[in-house]
């Protein structure tokens, strides 16, 4: 028997309870779609989260000293740090080269004191690759040849209760070295929505926070921003060659943040984990559809075994019946899912209500509360063959108890 007859027996055998298969349809069209929609919420949640961990905390290329990601002490810095920027930016001409300070300590003000992350940046630079800029709230954005400047996060500046123009001493110690401190005055307020982060958080120029560091010239890592994160690879490998130090460390951003990339890994298995289940679910309603087709149709088939036709076929005209259910839910759920993307993909899906607040930490970045999703293209083939795949599999069960019919007794079926 060939295949198109298979086919016609099968859209046949739907047709005879049109309600029931566009129920299973419908089933199968809302969960693919919803997952569809789902994982696209979640892949450009993911994608904005990797590309903020990228910009405000590493590069997708980044030179640290060697044993920084084991143990990342204030004294283990990059020596000669514009040295190894420029020979970078020469040979990486798109690319956006930049090095940072990361230092632990404690900011005073006359009238109170806290721990902070100090930050120290190329302002000019550090702008290009990460908003920080644009979310100043009060004052502007540091000056390159401001060495006195400091911005602050707005919560911080309440916690050491300082506005524009008044002075914070930054104090730290480095390795062995005696207790540094630094005056600074302030420039500058931002917000990021993230309590964590507005609360902790303050930078600097790179120049006077070199001040209190080992080495000569050093940083804590120089950063490479690449054009397109698919470069990122080929151009690890060409800061190896660049940069041949052993006791510096060249890696790509899933070295540099493995925290980030773990997070996304996680999230995304759990979400697969859920869809697995709503997949079983929709399964089984393929499998009450198709079984209660053949049972309804036992005289039908005994006269077919009569005239000869083979048990094995009429497995594979029930197995071609699942499989019509799962390609016409597919095809509808795959739409539906796009199209539910499309309007969210321009406007986003605004979270802040449901969270109270602007955006939420996650592994030291913040997020946005207004998700914006992106089309997963290699989700995207992959998922109606799933949807095919889980109808096909629910159909088996049916297709075996068909092998096990005895003309006589079938045709003799009431």
């Amino acid at each position: 028997m060939n295949f198109g007859l298979l086919f016609t027996l099968a859209a046949r055998g739907l047709r005879r309870n049109r309600r029931r298969s566009l129920i299973t349809i419908a089933g199968i069209a809302f969960g693919l779609g919803l997952m569809s929609l789902s994982n696209n919420i979640g892949y450009g949640s993911h994608q904005d989260m990797v590309k903020s961990a990228v910009g405000l905390m590493a590069g997708h290329i980044v030179v640290q000293h060697a044993d920084y990601q084991d143990e990342p002490r204030a004294e283990r810095v990059v020596a000669n740090s514009g040295q190894i920027a420029s020979s970078l930016a020469a040979a990486m001409p798109e690319a956006t080269v930049l090095r940072r300070i990361n230092l632990e300590g404690l900011l005073l003000s006359p009238l109170s004191s806290t721990a902070v992350g100090l930050r120290a940046v190329q302002p000019e630079a550090e702008a290009m690759v990460i908003d920080l800029d644009d979310r100043i709230v009060e004052g502007e954005w540091l000056k390159a040849d401001d060495a006195d400047a400091i911005i602050l996060g707005q919560l911080l500046a309440e916690r050491l209760s300082v506005g524009l123009g008044d002075k914070v001493v930054f104090m730290s110690q480095v390795g062995d070295r005696d207790v540094d401190s630094r005056l600074f005055r302030v420039r500058g307020m931002f917000r990021t929505g993230s309590p964590e982060i507005d609360g902790m958080s303050a930078i600097v120029n790179l120049e006077p926070a070199q001040e209190l560091l080992p080495e000569t010239d050093p940083a804590t890592l120089v950063a490479v921003h690449l054009p397109d994160d698919r470069q990122t690879a080929d151009q690890t490998v060409l800061a190896r060659q660049l940069v041949p130090d052993p006791g510096l460390a060249v890696m790509a951003w899933q070295e540099a943040i493995p925290d980030i990339v773990a997070f996304v890994e996680l999230d995304s298995a759990y979400s697969d984990a859920m869809w697995l289940v709503l997949g079983v679910i929709v399964a089984l309603g393929v499998v009450n559809t198709v079984l209660m087709s053949v049972m309804e149709r036992v005289r039908e088939f005994g006269v077919m075994m009569a005239i000869g036709m083979k048990p094995r076929q009429l497995a594979a005209m029930v197995l071609m019946e699942g499989m019509v259910l799962g390609l016409i839910g597919a095809a509808i759920g795959l739409a539906l899912g796009t199209l539910a993307t499309w309007p969210l993909m321009h406007y986003g899906l605004d979270l802040s209500e449901m969270y109270g607040g602007e955006s939420i930490e996650a592994g030291g970045v913040p997020l946005s509360l207004v998700l914006y999703p992106e089309i997963d293209t290699a989700r995207l083939v992959v998922y109606p063959f799933i949807g095919v795949l889980f109808a096909v599999l629910a159909s088996l069960y049916p297709a075996w108890k068909v092998t096990g019919l005895q003309p006589v007794q079938a045709i003799r079926h009431q």
